[in-house]
């Protein structure tokens, strides 16, 4: 298993990285919040080929479809629990040492006894029940999408930053840590406490940032504000603007 993450990890900030990179050299600071929004049209002074912004656009909506599956489901479950008290039993799983210790058996079917989490569906009305609650979820993203449609960048800028940050980034180190403080070199502690530190500061800052640009924004003419004072009104593929 930790060689199908570190594999996936690598291959997924490799892709990262190649789109970054070929981002910023194509367009420098002129690089818009959706790269996929602005190829549609010719904002940034090019026409893209219609088949490669089908398909991009069509990588993309399997990506969302997939990771919109996989970031509420947990919510999902959450919620089951709370609300409708669903999924209150916890596994039984035995500890390895102890196993080791025991007479030898075939444990094939006893090393690990886990409660399964259909079984909770089971119950008279709870399916239903689940299904309700599970669609007012959905109803509610979608609610809150088309509330922000005219910032839905800002709304995943701000999201991105505050808590997907935390759950992704920062919770999982600090729940790594505080589980196998003790087992760690001091190297990994303090490379996990200094990751902690740096991403919770961008997040604090990026959250502040997209904050303001959602819920208070501010009127602006400048087109692109990253950029040198004479490139901040027209994109630097227009050829008739700037004398190259």
């Amino acid at each position: 298993m930790p060689r199908v993450i570190t594999v996936t990890l690598v291959l997924v900030s490799f892709c990262f990285l190649i789109v970054s990179v070929l981002g910023v050299f194509k367009v420098g600071c002129q690089i818009p919040g959706n790269l996929l929004f602005a190829i549609t049209g010719s904002k940034l002074g090019f026409t893209a080929s219609r088949g490669g912004v089908i398909l991009a656009f069509l990588f993309m909506h399997l990506h969302i479809v997939i990771a919109f599956a996989l970031v509420l489901f947990p919510a999902m479950f959450m919620a089951e629990r709370v609300v409708l008290g669903l999924h209150k039993q916890e596994g039984i799983a035995k500890d390895i040492d102890v196993i080791d210790l025991e007479t030898p058996k075939d444990l094939s079917t006893d090393l690990l006894q886990h409660d399964d989490p259909s079984a909770a569906y089971k119950a008279p009305g709870a399916y239903l029940k689940a299904a309700v609650l599970r669609t007012i979820m959905v109803a509610l993203c979608v609610v809150v999408a088309i509330a922000f449609k005219d910032k839905f960048g800002d709304l995943l800028d701000f999201i991105g930053a505050s808590a997907t940050s935390t759950c992704c980034m920062i919770l999982p180190i600090a729940f790594y840590l505080k589980t196998f403080w003790v087992k760690l070199s001091k190297a990994e502690k303090c490379f996990a406490v200094l990751s902690m530190v740096v991403t919770t500061a961008l997040a604090i800052y990026v959250s502040i940032k997209t904050g303001i640009a959602l819920f208070s924004p501010t009127e602006s003419a400048t087109v692109f504000p990253f950029c040198p004072v004479e490139y901040q009104q027209v994109v630097y593929t227009n050829r008739t603007h700037y004398k190259f």
